[in-house]
């Protein structure tokens, strides 16, 4: 009884997971597809899944429109500076957090985490006005620093986690050689807590690859534009200006979710090892 039990249980599990896997990579596979569709195709009714005749035509005309080298050069100078700067000045947080011993620790503490909780929307007017007088918008630095401050908490509070778990007694023994904060920090445990700094880093890089609201607001130019504020500029067909331009949508998704995915697979057991580390040490 009790192992049919088990049976019933694990089947519903499984098709559960089904359920939400499916939810999840549909919306995938049917932008995939409808980027294979032909400008016809894509307005028929009924719709039709899969392509009757499958094109790339919509990529060339896609990456034309978009200067895509440019703009993917862009993302990845900004999601990646900004993921290596805050996961560096969070890991120094993270640090001082704990090993350091200081008056008003836990307050900051708590006011680290209670910064994570604040809307983007409720930063963003006081961000243009000061970025307006100091002259940073339409900027590459403005847009790194704007990613690195939203995600130094992130980065502080996971990687607070993986230095947690490091003896203390390395530092003791770092200090005895002569080492300061810094050269602990860095040539020590940094090292030793690498996944978790890597983790850090994959995850900002992520949230900064698909930011939108703040480079939309605080760029204008294609010099600093990223994949995703292109897709406000889906430009239509020559003769073609009443059509939905679904198919043209959906390769710019697929524009924007291509180059994540090498990295992606290439990374995901350590992404998953990384998130789930503080629910393991808990």
């Amino acid at each position: 009884m009790i192992h049919r039990r088990r049976q019933l249980q694990n089947a519903l599990l499984y098709i559960l997971l089904f359920i939400v896997l499916a939810g999840l990579v549909f919306p995938v596979l049917f932008m995939a597809f409808t980027s294979l569709k032909t400008a016809g195709e894509v307005n028929r009714i009924p719709p039709t899944l899969w392509p009757r005749y499958p094109t790339l035509d919509n990529y060339p005309f896609m990456a034309e429109a978009w200067d895509f080298w440019l703009t993917l050069r862009n993302t990845v100078f900004l999601a990646g500076g900004s993921g290596l700067s805050a996961t560096v000045l969070g890991a120094m947080a993270a640090y001082a957090f704990s090993r350091g011993t200081f008056r008003g620790k836990t307050l900051m503490y708590g006011l680290l985490v209670a910064s994570m909780a604040v809307p983007a929307m409720v930063t963003l007017g006081p961000i243009f006005i000061a970025y307006l007088q100091f002259g940073l918008l339409d900027t590459h630095i403005g847009l790194i620093l704007v990613f690195t401050a939203g995600g130094i908490p992130l980065a502080a509070l996971l990687q607070f986690a993986y230095f947690n778990a490091i003896p203390r007694e390395l530092d003791d023994a770092a200090a005895i050689d002569g080492a300061g904060r810094f050269t602990t920090l860095f040539r020590i445990i940094i090292p030793i807590a690498m996944p978790g700094v890597f983790v850090s880093f994959l995850l900002l890089f992520i949230a900064g690859w698909n930011e939108f609201l703040f480079v939309f607001t605080l760029s204008t130019s294609p010099d600093t534009q990223v994949l995703t504020t292109k897709l406000y500029t889906i430009p239509p067909r020559e003769a073609d200006y009443n059509s939905s331009n679904l198919d043209l949508v959906a390769t710019a998704g697929m524009f924007i979710l291509l180059p994540l995915v090498p990295l992606l697979m290439l990374t995901q057991r350590q992404l998953v090892e990384g998130i789930t580390f503080g629910a393991v040490q808990g």
